[in-house]
């Protein structure tokens, strides 16, 4: 029996759609397969990064507990500044001071360290005016002087701080 030549490229072109049917199955399964190990690499990366983060935010709630957020004022009578900083639990009201003015300061021993100048701005015998240094009194809501020098004041956190340049009350 002979198969006429039409019959037989039919044949041949149905062959030929299999075959390339087939290599395409077999390109989009490769596809899937690659783009599943590409999902589970990531997912293995994902995890790595969710435990470091998680270790990290122990870590971050330690540093937190390290950090002191403070409030320094400088008044200088003519103009007013007022700086939010961040230091580390211990800073001193005269660690603060220096983070946001230059700072001259002269030792004294067994005294420590007393201001001499701030911003360029001298205490002036003659006028009588002289750096003093304050501490915010929430419960009264008012201006305290500070009862130790500024280089001894262990600063808290969410404290209020101001240097004013002026005739101490107590000088008249």
């Amino acid at each position: 029996m002979e198969v006429s030549p039409l019959v037989r490229k039919e044949f041949q072109a149905i062959i030929i759609a299999f075959v390339v049917l087939s290599l395409a199955l077999v390109y989009v399964g490769y596809q899937v397969y690659d783009l599943q190990v590409q999902l589970a690499e990531q997912a293995k990366k994902t995890d790595a990064l969710v435990k470091t983060l998680s270790g990290f935010e122990a870590h971050v709630y330690e540093l937190k507990e390290l950090i002191l957020k403070v409030e320094v004022i400088v008044d200088n009578g003519n103009a007013t500044k007022a700086e939010t900083i961040y230091l580390t639990k211990g800073a001193t009201a005269l660690e603060a001071l220096r983070r946001v003015a230059v700072v001259e300061t002269k030792y004294f021993v067994g005294l420590g360290e007393f201001i001499e100048s701030v911003d360029g701005l001298r205490n002036n015998p003659e006028t009588g005016k002289y750096w003093m240094f304050y501490i915010w009194n929430e419960e009264k809501a008012e201006w305290e002087y500070a009862t130790v020098g500024a280089g001894s004041y262990k600063l808290r956190d969410g404290e209020r701080i101001m240097y004013r340049y002026e005739i101490p009350a107590w000088w008249s």
